[in-house]
C-alpha cells in the first residue's frame, strides 16, 4: 500500500511537471529584416497522424501508471489499450474504486477530455492521483494516441 502511494504522488508529479511545459518556437530574424530579435512562428495545424504522434510523446508522463500494449498488465492504474468506447471501470483485472466501477459510463473523447483536464471533478471518488491537464490541446493530443491503441482488426 504504502509504494503504491509513492507511486502514485511520483505519477502527479511527473504528469504536473509535464503538462505545465511549454511548446514555443522562434525563428531567426531574415536578412533585411530591421529588427535583430526572432520573431515568433505561426504554428499551422497539425495533421491528425503528428498530433498523436505529439500525444504519444505526451502519454510518457502517463506511463509512470498506465500502459497501453494488449495484454500487458495493469500498473497503480489500469491499462489504456482499446480504452477509447469502452465502459469505465472495465479493465480485467484491475482493482478500481468504487466511483469507477458504478459510474456507467463510456470513455467517450468528451469523457475522457473532461476526466483529463480534472479528474476529481469529473468523478468525485476515484483513486487517480493525476490532479489534471488545463491544456485543451494537450488533452486532445493525448486523446488522438489513446484511439490509435485498438485491435489491428478494428
Amino acid at each position: 500500500m504504502k509504494i503504491q502511494l509513492i507511486l502514485t504522488v511520483l505519477a502527479a508529479t511527473a504528469l504536473v511537471a509535464c503538462g505545465g511545459e511549454a511548446e514555443t518556437t522562434a525563428t531567426a530574424p531574415q536578412p533585411g529584416n530591421s529588427s535583430a530579435a526572432a520573431q515568433p512562428a505561426t504554428a499551422a495545424p497539425e495533421p491528425t497522424a503528428s498530433i498523436a504522434n505529439q500525444g504519444r510523446r505526451r502519454f510518457g508522463a502517463c506511463a509512470v501508471c498506465h500502459t497501453v500494449n494488449e495484454g500487458e498488465p495493469s500498473r497503480v492504474g489500469p491499462n489504456l489499450f482499446d480504452i477509447v468506447g469502452a465502459p469505465a471501470g472495465a479493465v480485467e483485472g484491475f482493482a478500481y474504486s468504487k466511483a469507477m466501477r458504478e459510474a456507467g459510463i463510456v470513455w467517450t473523447e468528451d469523457n475522457l477530455d473532461a476526466f483529463i483536464e480534472s479528474p476529481q471533478n469529473f468523478m468525485r471518488g476515484n483513486r487517480m492521483g493525476f490532479v489534471g491537464e488545463r491544456n485543451p490541446e494537450y488533452r486532445a493530443a493525448v486523446i488522438a494516441y489513446l484511439k490509435t491503441l485498438k485491435p489491428a482488426d478494428d
